[in-house]
């Protein structure tokens, strides 16, 4: 019996001679139709499973950022920023086109000098126009305090320096006062120069300044021998009564009750007296 080969398997069709075999067709992406290569790139690394995917992380993204806020993000600055970089970069916060657009302003007639000079200096930084309200304002209050501040300090020092000079000059301080100006006069002052004196030197300083000068012209000034006129200053009627100590004359008028001159003396003396613990 001959052994039969090449049999067919029940079944199993026999290839005909010559076919080939077709390749399945290739699985299509929704990314085919996206023309920018660079963004078909970049969403094909984001590995989205399909359109639905891709517009649904969107949306997420917009509820986050929110979309009133579409196209208005801004990135920030890197250290090599040009400077037409950062002059964008500071408009879109707010900064205006120049200095004087800041809309914060002084009264007017103010000096406006501080207030330009923190412009220039404002707008340079890239302080917004709302940042720069806040500082300006902040800076206007310090420096109206500083100043309010300053004034009183001096009021106080000039009411400590007017009751030093009370208990300097005594009796005579109204006396002395009311002659500062006379001195100033016979001194060739003017007005002017009084005032330009009494802003450096304060005006407690100025009147002992003026009057200390006066006093040089001979008014004030004290002959033994003669009744006292005026008032004057508890030094000075210490040095008057020093002087009259010594006055062997004056000192027999003053001690002999018969001598011509003794009420005038003892009146005298009194008077210095008086005068030297600073009273009338």
């Amino acid at each position: 019996m001959t052994e039969e080969t090449g049999s067919v398997d029940a079944g199993n069709p026999e290839p005909t001679v010559g076919a080939t075999t077709e390749a399945a067709p290739a699985a299509t992406s929704f990314l085919d139709s996206v023309r920018d290569a660079d963004l078909r790139g970049w969403a094909e690394n984001k590995q989205f499973p399909g359109v639905e995917q891709a517009l649904n992380s969107y949306r997420n993204l917009e509820k986050m950022m929110g979309a009133d806020k579409a196209g208005r993000t801004i990135t920030l600055l890197g250290d090599d920023a040009t400077p037409e970089q950062r002059g964008e970069f500071y408009t879109k916060l707010g900064r205006p086109e120049a200095p004087d657009a800041y809309s914060f302003k002084l009264e007017d007639g103010a000096d406006t000098s501080r207030l330009d000079a923190l412009r220039t200096v404002a707008h340079e930084a890239g302080l917004s126009d709302a940042q720069f309200k806040a500082l300006a304002e902040a800076d206007v209050n310090y420096f109206a305090e500083h100043t309010k501040a300053v004034e009183e300090s001096a009021h106080m020092s000039e009411v400590d320096a007017t009751a030093a000079l009370k208990r300097e000059w005594g009796a005579a301080f109204d006396q002395n006062v009311a002659g500062v100006e006379r001195y100033a006069t016979q001194l060739g002052m003017t007005e002017e120069q009084l005032v330009g004196l009494s802003k450096s030197m304060g005006p407690v300083e100025a009147m002992k300044f003026v009057h200390s000068l006066g006093s040089r012209l001979g008014e004030d000034t004290v002959d033994t021998g003669e009744p006292v006129s005026g008032v004057m200053t508890p030094q000075q009627a210490s040095t008057a009564l020093r002087e009259l100590n010594m006055n062997k004359e004056f000192m027999e008028a003053w001690l002999e009750k018969s001598h011509p001159g003794h009420a005038a003396a003892v009146d005298k003396k009194a008077a210095l007296a008086r005068q030297a613990a600073g009273v009338l």
